[in-house]
């Protein structure tokens, strides 16, 4: 006989009103003071570089192009180049700002401290994972003395009865190994509004007990440091209203998860701080990891639902990057703090896992594309939602690049345009260019792709001179080569994805939720899923044989055609991965170790 746990019941109710805002009329709202001049200059520096970038590339290709007629498919090639080239250059300047020296603000004591909620939403994940990691943070802020005062919520929406059982089963457990803690289960009845509704439904029902409340997702790793850092920070500036994080991934065992580890960690870094930089106080909110004035969040930040069918209509689906955008509106600041390093979270397994995951925020962010006119927004924050929008908009701009290249042929006029000769087929027929236009050409083509990388693990390498926390020159050297290696294998396949997901949301195709799978697919399973890519890369092989394709694009093709085996590969376990693509995560020399030995208790 199953006997119903004792359920953690939550505290009286403290009702907060969260009207739904007005898109197309702004409220009244205070007048903040103009970001200071270190700010305003990150801004000018970062699209000045870009838009200047972008404008000497174009002028080049133009006249590159113009040399013998400027065709359709030349015009074509100049268009989508020239319109993927502002935003690799937005990055490259980013990364540069990201290595410049930041002054640290001096730790200002609180105005007083704040009551915050600790909300964890959960939908059918892993209850005792998350217990742990909870577990460990509320002790750790416990410990840390009444500088504020915490209290957990555990925000419920899974579906299955018998997960729900067991889930409420292990919270009590963590409430009774938790003395002296607030902690609150909550399930709702139904999964209204997903995410941002049972965050709605908690400001509604008890929001008005809490000054503040921090924003979990189940696989987010926190330290008690850094959760204080974040309070500290709203208690000692009146009009802040969100304080972001920028997380870093940990628990990888994938070759797939390990390579986005150490990317994000020793490149994401670099890109967190310069981004943080030209935001300002137009920054941005990613769903978790962050800390919110309850109050103003209630006042400026509730939803309303967009007339029409989907994908640009009815609920809105990536909810954070708009309700960052109506605080700013409704005049409270919203700030990245990539200082507080102690913020961790999971990726997703597998290749397979990523691109599911892709597919539910490809939908969210190209519905932001009808946002982007909202009254009274800040000019960075419909630059955030366009950034998003166009991160997987511009995998059509890469696609329709190659099919140009495609239609040029194999280089023997059997194409709309010709830039290969008989006689050395390996190498295009440049128009005659001189030194300074060949030099910027290759420079921004091929420099721009790989710099924000090299400057991450330039500036890491400052910071960690005997690259201890990445276990030694040579394991580093090999990680960041393997690193590249694989990006280069895996981005024909990412654009194809990134384009099925493009098509999939315009054509109403509703991506659905649920927990990421953690176990490997198999190799029937990966033919199954990446069939276009090897339909698409066993074609362009087949056209090389026939000498219709230019020997330039036969490597996406087989990367293309590899697509199942790699996804496959990249799925699995294997024991020389521990090896490659270490972080100071694990190896317990960065300041990142209390927290990854929290995702491991």
């Amino acid at each position: 006989m199953i006997h119903a746990p004792q359920i953690l019941m939550p505290p009286p109710e403290a009702p907060l009103a969260m009207p739904p805002q007005a898109l197309h009329r702004a409220p009244a709202a205070p007048r903040l003071a103009a970001d200071g001049r270190g700010v305003q200059a990150a801004r000018l520096f970062v699209f000045g570089f870009a838009g200047a970038t972008t404008t000497a590339l174009g002028a080049v290709m133009h006249d590159w192009f113009n040399a013998g007629g400027l065709g359709w498919v030349e015009l074509a090639i100049l268009i989508c180049g020239v319109a993927a080239a502002f935003w690799i250059a937005l990055s490259v300047a980013t990364a540069v700002l990201g290595c410049l020296p930041r002054r640290s603000r001096p730790a200002a004591p609180p105005a007083r401290p704040l009551d915050v909620a600790v909300l964890l939403p959960l939908h059918g994940e892993d209850a005792h994972a998350v217990a742990a990691n909870l577990r460990a943070l509320m002790a750790g802020l416990s410990a840390a003395g009444p500088r504020h005062r915490f209290a957990l919520y555990v925000l419920s929406d899974t579906r299955d009865p018998a997960a729900a059982l067991a889930e409420q089963r292990v919270m009590v457990h963590l409430g009774a190994t938790l003395p002296g803690s607030r902690v609150h289960y909550r399930r709702r009845p139904e999964n209204l509004r997903f995410k941002a509704g049972n965050l709605q439904d908690w400001v509604q029902r008890w929001g008005g007990a809490h000054d503040a409340m921090l924003v979990l997702d189940a696989d987010s790793v926190m330290t008690p440091d850094t959760v204080l850092r974040l309070a500290d920070a709203l208690a000692a500036e009146p009009r802040l209203g969100l304080v972001q994080t920028v997380p870093r991934l940990i628990g990888g065992q994938t070759p797939w998860a390990r390579a986005q580890q150490f990317s994000n960690t020793i490149y994401g870094a670099t890109l967190g701080r310069g981004l943080a930089l030209w935001a300002g106080s137009a920054a941005n909110y990613w769903g978790h990891n962050a800390m919110i004035r309850t109050r103003a969040f209630a006042a400026a930040a509730g939803l309303p639902d967009l007339p029409g069918r989907r994908p640009f209509g009815g609920l809105i689906l990536s909810h954070d990057f708009v309700e960052a955008a109506l605080l700013r509106r409704a005049g409270w600041r919203v700030r990245f703090l990539p200082e507080a390093e102690g913020s961790f979270e999971e990726t997703p397994p597998t290749p397979i896992a990523h691109i599911l995951r892709d597919r539910r925020w490809c939908q969210g962010n190209l519905q932001h594309l009808r946002l982007l006119g909202a009254a009274g927004l800040h000019p960075l924050s419909r630059m955030h939602m366009l950034q998003g929008a166009v991160g997987y908009l511009s995998s059509i701009l890469w696609l329709v690049l190659m099919i140009c290249w495609v239609l040029v042929g194999n280089g023997q006029g059997d194409g709309p345009i010709r830039y290969f000769s008989d006689t050395n087929p390996l190498f295009p027929a440049w128009p005659d260019m001189d030194l300074v236009s060949r030099i910027l050409i290759l420079g921004l083509i091929y420099g721009m792709l790989v710099a924000p990388k090299i400057l991450g693990a330039l500036r890491y390498w400052a910071g960690d001179p005997a690259l201890r926390g990445v276990g030694g020159p040579l394991c580093f050297l090999g990680s960041i080569l393997a690193e590249m290696l694989l990006s280069i294998l895996l981005a024909p396949m990412l654009m194809i994805q990134h384009v099925i997901a493009v098509m999939r949301s315009l054509a109403g195709i509703d991506a659905g939720w649920t927990p990421p799978r953690r176990d490997a697919p198999d190799l029937r399973a990966c033919l199954r899923f990446h069939a276009a890519e090897l339909v698409l890369g066993v074609g362009m092989c087949m056209l090389f044989a026939l000498g219709e394709l230019t020997l330039w694009l036969l490597p996406v093709g087989v990367s293309l055609a590899a697509a199942p085996v790699l996804s496959r590969a990249l799925s699995a376990r294997p024991g020389w991965a521990r090896h490659l693509f270490r972080t100071p995560q694990e190896t317990g020399l960065g300041p990142e170790a209390t927290a990854a030995s929290l995702a491991t208790a």
